[in-house]
């Protein structure tokens, strides 16, 4: 997509949404992680999904803190594909969405093509992010190997690990 033909609140609206779609992707194959490995192929799969992992309470950072913990679990298998450093930088992407999601619109009036949040840590320190056209196409395409790094995982997990 060109980012540099729409209109200023159109880029800070494709950008929060192009976000939030990679955040419930890669959040689903989190969810899909977790099934393979403790349910498999089941008629139970569903109902494992909508009671526990799609629940509002369980948080995307609760999912990767869950994978965390089971990196022992895959033993070997984790490492081969690289496991914790996906893990890394899928949180690492997270707290990307969330600082637009829960961040503050800092952007100077007239500033040009660019979007500027300021997102505040639970320690207190602050820090701007600044979001172009350019950056933004980028983050893009990092992330669709990131998604596609994570489907990888999932596929060599669940044929090495998984159950059924």
């Amino acid at each position: 997509m060109d980012y540099a033909t729409l209109e200023r609140d159109e880029f800070d609206a494709v950008v929060t949404g192009e976000l939030t779609h990679y955040a419930l992707w890669l959040e689903g194959g989190l969810d899909s992680l977790l099934c393979d490995y403790f349910l498999g192929e089941t008629p139970r799969r569903a109902d494992f999904l909508r009671l526990l992992l799609q629940r509002e309470g369980l948080s995307f950072q609760d999912k990767l803190g869950i994978v965390r913990a089971m990196l022992p679990l895959f033993g070997e298998h984790a490492e081969s594909v690289d496991l914790p450093d996906l893990l890394k930088r899928v949180d690492e992407f997270r707290m990307l969405r969330n600082a637009l999601a829960h961040g503050r619109d800092v952007s100077e009036p007239g500033a040009g093509f660019q979007i500027s949040i300021e997102v505040i840590s639970r320690s207190g320190k602050e820090k701007i992010i600044t979001i172009t056209p350019e950056s933004h196409a980028e983050k893009m395409r990092k992330l669709e190997e990131l998604l596609e790094a994570v489907q990888n995982a999932r596929k060599h997990l669940r044929e090495k690990c998984g159950r059924g």
